[in-house]
């Protein structure tokens, strides 16, 4: 055969192969072994994990792993930091390593992943689910990884569009309503869904030995980055977001006779950090208090101030605004609220709002319109009550939303010099979480965030105000009412705040909420809270209902 003749075949049987054959460049990749958070009988899925992930990973042609024994001399634990994984990236000489931890509590168990790779790239993953259900979730989740790393092909599943395109939903954890016939995203929200929690789009934090009662998130201390407040019983801790942890900062515990009803961050000084400002009451009179963060405490700024206060953004330009009212014994509320300004360094009552009459600085928001705006009103029986900027009343829900177990005691038909028993039925008003004002999907129309608490017995019983679970809905007005957009899969726990703010500080807005842990009705001694981000993908959305093609992969 002549080298031509030879030459000729060659080139033939290359031209045969498959175009990935002739460009595809095999990476590898390394897991180091896991640790593990708990009882000591589950130590096994240290290896357990790390073997599991491995054999999940491999993606013969495209992603292959280093042996085992050459792993296992260089890296004999799991990574204690990012730039500790990447020494060891190094060390091995893989392109890529997977490291992280399992957290076991009970028959549950939370799993954080961390893939790092040559350049500084890095894709985390988190998941909880039953220890029963571990292989199946690890399989979704190494499917996810390998999809975001290698734009892996998935096996046949439903939310792909013409050509196998993937539908935008905005967050795979959210259920959107159909609202328009030629909807490219087909969940109805009538049917109830309790979502996983290892979704890609959802981070979750580590549990907290803390039970919260509001949550707010804001650049506290001016460095360009947002902290995290949260609201207890009796103090307010602070926390920063790094390595995919909330790693606490400064507390401020305050005295146990002060019940502490909201919290909200504004930057009311002018100095470029947000100011905590928690509303409380002391013995049915408010007193409220401003803190700020200096370094890693948190001191007070303004204390024992005699007004109920928060936050509202404020027509004509709905800009947010320091807001309260007076307290007063029978009805809680000195009707209308308030502007609040500082005059002789001390906050005072400015001009009066343009809210209905039975509005407190708690329960109203205002839903920008093309035409001015509506106000919402969250009533005594937690159901959203719509009224327009003349005070006109023209909807309210059936359902109820925005539920805390925040209440404060009043009765409006007591004697004014009575002394009630101590076995005195009082009547609660209960504070409502807060009524988050958005444009997510950009049209001329704005949303509003509320949670809905999910209790059977809270249906029936007035003062049961412990949820085991809840979700989070987006409402927007149609018209005629408020009408669902999207809402969140079931969320177990309570929820007690939520916030619409940059939890990790990556340029991109989060759904954050905050919620303690339902360990059922006889042993609420043992929550915990658990705070979770829903990523947010806002791109390529329309009109409510119509979202476009392709995830941007936040």
């Amino acid at each position: 055969m002549t080298l031509f003749r030879r030459l000729v075949l060659l080139v033939a049987a290359l031209l045969c192969l498959p175009a990935t054959a002739l460009t595809a460049e095999v990476k590898t990749f390394a897991v180091a072994p896991f640790a593990v958070h708990g009882p000591e009988k589950y130590q096994y899925l240290s290896q357990g994990v790390q073997s599991m992930l491995e054999s999940r990973m491999n993606w013969p042609g495209h992603l292959t792993p280093l042996d085992k024994g050459k792993v296992a001399a260089r890296l004999a634990k799991a990574p204690a930091s990012e730039a500790e994984a990447q020494k060891a990236l190094a060390d091995i000489g893989a392109d890529y390593l997977a490291y992280g931890a399992v957290t076991v509590s009970g028959e549950q168990a939370s799993i954080d992943i961390m893939v790092v790779g040559k350049g500084g790239k890095k894709w985390p993953k988190n998941l909880s689910t039953k220890l029963a259900d571990l292989i199946p979730a690890m399989e979704r989740t190494a499917q996810a990884l390998n999809n975001e790393i290698f734009q892996r092909p998935a096996g046949p599943a439903s939310g792909k569009g013409e050509g196998g395109q993937t539908i935008n939903q905005m967050n795979p954890d959210f259920v959107v309503n159909q609202t328009s016939e030629n909807q490219k995203v087909f969940l109805n929200p009538s049917f109830r869904y309790a979502g996983p929690s290892d979704t890609p789009g959802v981070w979750r934090s580590q549990s907290m030995p803390i039970v919260s009662a509001g949550i707010s998130v804001a650049d506290l201390n001016g460095d360009g980055h947002n902290e995290v407040a949260i609201l207890t019983q009796h103090s307010v801790e602070t926390y920063v977001y790094k390595d995919r942890q909330l790693l606490p900062l400064g507390r401020y515990e305050t005295p146990p006779n002060l019940k502490l009803l909201n919290i909200s961050t504004l930057d009311v000084n002018g100095d470029g950090k947000a100011e905590i400002i928690v509303s409380a009451s002391y013995f049915k009179e408010p007193r409220s208090f401003i803190l700020g963060l200096e370094g890693n405490q948190l001191k007070p700024l303004y204390k024992d101030i005699k007004l109920y206060l928060n936050v509202a953004a404020v027509p004509p330009d709905f800009t947010r605004q320091l807001v309260g009212s007076k307290g007063e014994p029978k009805e809680l509320f000195v009707q209308g609220v308030h502007n609040v300004i500082f005059s002789g360094g001390q906050p005072q009552l400015s001009t009066r709002l343009n809210l209905p009459s039975k509005a407190n600085p708690f329960n109203f928001v205002y839903l920008p319109e093309k035409s001015g705006y509506k106000v919402v009103l969250n009533d005594d029986k937690d159901h959203l009550v719509v009224y327009t900027a003349k005070g006109e009343r023209v909807a309210a829900t059936e359902e109820q939303y925005c539920g805390s177990a925040i209440g404060l005691e009043f009765d409006p038909l007591m004697a004014p010099m009575d002394k009630p028993k101590s076995d005195y039925l009082w009547t609660y008003y209960y504070i409502p979480l807060p009524m988050i004002v958005a444009n997510l999907d950009k049209d001329d129309r704005s949303e509003l965030l509320v949670s809905k608490n999910i209790s059977l017995a809270a249906q029936f019983f007035e003062t049961f105000r412990t949820f085991s679970q809840g979700e989070i809905h987006s409402l927007y007005w149609d018209g005629v009412g408020m009408n669902l957009l999207w809402k969140t899969r079931r969320i177990k726990g309570t929820i007690t705040g939520y916030a619409l703010a940059d939890i990790d500080n990556d340029g991109q807005k989060e759904l954050v909420v905050c919620l303690n842990t339902w360990p059922g009705a006889t042993g609420t001694s043992a929550r915990r809270t658990i705070v979770l981000a829903y990523k947010i993908d806002t791109s390529n959305v329309g009109q409510p209902g119509e979202y476009g093609i392709d995830q941007s992969g936040e």
